[in-house]
């Protein structure tokens, strides 16, 4: 059995999370980039259209592609924290956002967590690899295509990422101006 997971909010309430299991449909406004606020993952562009659901209590987007969604409580259930996986389309429009910080306005999609991104498999696979390299043994390194091009964020800075520990992923708590 797996252990249990919590997710705690930028402002330290803490919630139970699970992985997703069905992909998220979040409309991203044009309107919504003036309110939008560059780099920061609980209020850029696409955590304000996920919090357009009345369903939605807060959403938080990173650099890489972990999603993490907040929903309310309802019908006698608490409220609750799912991981979502950010695809490519979600990704480039995170970077345009911003670098350009302008969108037009269209559908993304977060999609369900795959078994090879879950919380659980990237930890174990963090050990072994860890225990590994202590042990001193060879580990490989993919290479990938001769030639491939590589899509980084060029000239954006990157979003706190979510912190693991004790099986509690906790993100830094917001700068309030």
């Amino acid at each position: 059995m797996t252990s249990r997971r919590y997710y705690v909010a930028g402002n330290g309430v803490k919630y139970p999370l699970y992985e997703a299991p069905y992909d998220y449909t979040i409309a991203a406004y044009k309107s919504d980039c003036k309110k939008a606020i560059v780099g920061d993952g609980a209020q850029c562009l696409i955590a304000l259209g996920a919090m357009r659901d009345k369903r939605v209590e807060g959403a938080y987007i990173g650099s890489g592609k972990d999603a993490y969604i907040i929903f309310k409580a309802s019908q006698g259930k608490p409220a609750y924290a799912m991981h979502f996986t950010l695809n490519a389309k979600a990704s480039r429009v995170r970077d345009f956002f911003d670098t350009h910080k302008g969108v037009t306005t269209q559908y993304i999609i977060l999609s369900a967590v795959t078994a090879g991104r879950t919380l659980d498999h990237r930890s174990k696979l963090g050990k072994k690899r860890a225990a590994a390299i202590k042990n001193g043994e060879h580990t490989v390194k993919t290479r990938g295509r001769p030639n491939a091009t590589r899509i980084m964020r060029l000239g954006v800075k990157h979003r706190p990422k979510a912190h693991i520990v004790n099986n509690v992923v906790s993100l830094p708590e917001r700068e309030t101006a």
